[in-house]
């Protein structure tokens, strides 16, 4: 059997699901929304959210001298969880799911792609799963609930030469490389309605899976050698298309590096997608990955493509920031802390002057263009990326980034954007001072001027899709609100 057929093979074994697993007073799952730092019952939108845990085997992939994928150990058990939300009325469902891939970069289960686009999925009737998809992060949910989690298991099948050290990227034992299985099987059960009571009733059509940060990394690394195999009995893809959010030039080893340390990433050795795949860039991700990899990353070139074998989209949006650390349902402090989490920096010297760009609104409409695509062969618009000179972004006047996928924020401005703010640390958050009154009546004359300029240009955006109608309205309050904040 060769490597192809024998991926194909593992991806069509349906995983076992066991669930949803019970929620009580004292035990819940990790990233419940009512446990999020702004308590959030999705009953309120009419969703449910459950845990499930599914079970398996997944073979173990190296690479060949050709970079190909080989078959490195076959058939390991596993265990794992998923968070689902769905619309408690299956007639409300849109018939699209969204699998994230969770990000580890803390070491514990971020839902990044949920924190991104969570109203405007249950505003459209959308199914979400979450899958957990790094062993470092199991342990984390057993030292947060170990009744509930103590039967999650991503052994290598090994026995352990080496005590585990504190905040690795990898644990002894235990083998990353399973992710690869796990997704193409979690795509192949639901994809043909096989995933038992997690969507039980409902009429799955479409999948779609995403990753960010170092979950785009993972991202890049399934597309580049599994998604040739990524195919059900017909022909069809098991995901219907990918998005990749703020982590498009980056892939991960495709198993587990025996060196235990800091987590590690390599420039994207770019392969075609066979599926619609849009991958999104922040400007913060081109300095922010320097830390991660070598090299440079603004002298990487994404090639849009629309063919047979080659579907992409890629886009830059200037000055945006790499993430939202201040969506308020990102996981409470608290639950962090019982599972001896990294806690997040929300220093209020970030805070005061954070850059707040919405750049989830812009995912969502890429998601939008990313099912129009795959469902209607609608291929989404090209924009140049970022302007570079002598390899440095070139900035205007008032120091906001030239070129890219524009936005009211910076072609009708009232502030000077960092992506990436020198003060963080973790280089996550951006900033940003906004315009002086002078600066602002320079500009615009009056506020109704500049209201008026901000608003027809954020319905253009609507009428073109690139945000939704109701992302339109919450950015025309925002500029409403932000000339209250001129120095």
């Amino acid at each position: 059997m060769n490597i192809i057929d024998e991926i194909k093979k593992s991806f069509s074994s349906i995983p076992q699901v066991e669930g949803p697993i019970p929620v009580t007073e004292t035990s819940y799952p990790f990233c419940a929304m009512k446990h999020s730092r702004v308590p959030l019952d999705v009953a309120d939108y009419h969703y449910i959210e459950e845990e499930y845990f599914i079970s398996g085997h997944a073979n173990v992939y190296d690479t060949d001298q050709n970079d190909d994928a080989k078959l490195y150990k076959a058939g390991l058990p596993y265990k794992t969880r998923l968070i689902v939300r769905k619309p408690s009325d299956a007639a409300k469902f849109s018939g699209i799911v969204y699998v994230d891939i969770l990000n580890a970069t803390q070491g514990y289960d971020i839902e990044d792609l949920w924190h991104r686009i969570y109203l405007w999925c249950m505003e459209n009737g959308h199914g979400y799963v979450g899958v957990t998809s790094k062993p470092i992060n199991v342990q984390s949910l057993k030292n947060f609930d170990y009744d509930r989690y103590k039967t999650l298991n991503w052994s290598s099948g090994e026995p352990v030469t080496m005590p585990p050290i504190s905040n690795s990227a990898t644990l002894p034992g235990t083998e990353e490389g399973l992710i690869w299985d796990i997704l193409g099987q979690t795509g192949h059960m639901l994809k043909t309605n096989a995933s038992g009571k997690a969507f039980e009733g409902y009429q799955v059509r479409y999948v779609y899976l995403a990753g960010q940060s170092q979950s785009g990394a993972y991202l890049n690394t399934f597309i580049g050698y599994f998604d040739g195999a990524a195919k059900l009995s017909n022909g069809e893809g098991i995901y219907d298309g990918y998005m990749n959010i703020v982590g498009s030039l980056v892939q991960r080893s495709i198993r587990q590096n025996d060196q235990i340390g800091p987590l590690r990433l390599t420039k994207r050795n770019i392969h075609p997608s066979t599926m619609p795949y849009i991958c999104l860039s922040s400007e913060a991700d081109l300095t922010l990955f320097k830390l991660f990899v070598d090299g440079e990353l603004l002298d990487m070139k994404v090639r849009n493509s629309d063919t047979e074998t080659d579907k992409c989209r890629y886009y830059e949006i200037p000055c945006s920031p790499h993430t939202d650390i201040i969506c308020p349902v990102l996981t409470d402090i608290e639950d962090i802390r019982k599972m001896n989490g990294k806690i997040p920096n929300l220093d209020p010297k970030l805070l005061e002057h954070i850059n707040d760009m919405h750049v989830e609104y812009y995912i969502c409409g890429l998601l939008w263009k990313l099912h129009r695509w795959a469902a209607y062969g609608e291929t989404p618009e090209e924009f140049p990326v970022l302007t570079r000179r002598n390899h440095a972004l070139v900035k205007d006047r008032w120091g906001n980034t030239e070129g890219g996928l524009r936005t009211p924020y910076v072609d009708v401005p009232i502030a000077s954007y960092i992506a990436c703010n020198p003060d963080d640390p973790e280089g996550i958050c951006g900033k940003m001072e906004y315009f002086t009154r002078e600066q602002f009546s320079s500009i615009y004359g009056t506020t109704q001027k500049y209201m008026e300029l901000f608003s027809t240009y954020t319905d253009r955006q609507v009428r073109e899709h690139w945000i939704s109608r109701t992302d339109g309205e919450k950015m025309k309050a925002w500029s409403r609100q932000a000339v209250n904040r001129l120095r």
